[in-house]
């Protein structure tokens, strides 16, 4: 596939800065389709104090609850065309009692059509199945297609299930739905949370999923028309090419390790595939 790059950087309305504009070239079926999106991830809503002294951050108590609103309120008074939103995980923080996603209902009150997925800290890993019914019954289904073209599919994949952590029954019942929701193959664009990717923070490498898990599912994908991969879980804006697929990460609403809050804007025109990181100033 042709990856084309390019960056720019300007100030519009409300203070937000908008930046790294990116193109990845889309197969010619899909030229004339004129669509466009907004992707937030890793709200983290909890009224508590989100701490990790191995990870390096502290968010007092109720930050992540004004963060949210301010995203939704931004998102909400986006003068950018949208046609729709998705939010890839971590919804919520903590998924051990309802309350977390009790609130995050509450504060996303989005004015457009929006879909959600399941992140680590909304459904774990090696639990999904115990946590997946509470997140699903106000977020709606993890594992998903819509059309918001006929010529384009939209994947929304709980990809928690492949990691190494979760039982082997349970990854293969993950990619049992793989398989469904790909199937027919047709130009894909996949959502999810967690993508399997060796991660840099804290200045080291972290391990991602095994050699092959990442071969079988990243070879599904292209079985099933995958075309790009959206996703969120490392709190920063990533682009990474896994066996001829792009792999974009999207930064965080929350502010864990002094993040700025951001959503993005994508769109799909001209037969490319382009998106505008927008930052909040709160």
């Amino acid at each position: 596939m042709l990856l084309k790059l390019s960056r720019r950087a300007f100030l519009i309305g409300g203070g937000a800065l908008v930046a790294s504009r990116h193109a990845t070239a889309l197969p010619p079926d899909l030229a004339g389709v004129d669509l466009s999106f907004i992707q937030l991830s890793d709200t983290h809503v909890s009224t508590e104090r989100l701490y990790s002294q191995r990870r390096a951050f502290d968010v007092p108590a109720g930050e992540s609850v004004r963060r949210c609103r301010a995203v939704v309120q931004a998102i909400n008074e986006c003068t950018l065309p949208y046609d729709l939103i998705i939010h890839t995980g971590d919804v919520a923080h903590t998924r051990e009692t309802d309350a977390d996603f009790d609130l995050a209902r509450e504060l996303h009150q989005f004015e457009r059509d929006t879909h959600y997925l399941p992140g680590n800290h909304d459904v774990g890993y090696s639990q999904t199945g115990r946590y997946l019914p509470a997140f699903e019954e106000r977020f709606g289904k993890a594992n998903t297609a819509l059309e918001p073209d006929p010529k384009l599919r939209f994947a929304l994949f709980n990809s928690q299930p492949l990691d190494p952590r979760c039982g082997g029954a349970d990854r293969e019942k993950a990619f049992e739905e793989l398989d469904r929701i790909l199937t027919p193959a047709k130009p894909t664009i996949l959502f999810c949370h967690c993508m399997g990717m060796v991660s840099y923070h804290v200045n080291r490498l972290w391990s991602g999923w095994p050699a092959a898990t990442m071969k079988r599912w990243t070879s599904r994908m292209k079985e099933g028309g995958v075309i790009a991969l959206l996703a969120g879980h490392f709190h920063r804006d990533e682009l990474h090419i896994v066996n001829g697929i792009p792999f974009h990460l999207c930064g965080p609403v929350i502010n864990m390790w002094d993040r700025q809050t951001c959503y993005r804007h994508w769109s799909i025109r001209n037969g490319e595939l382009t998106y505008r990181t927008v930052y909040l100033e709160i």
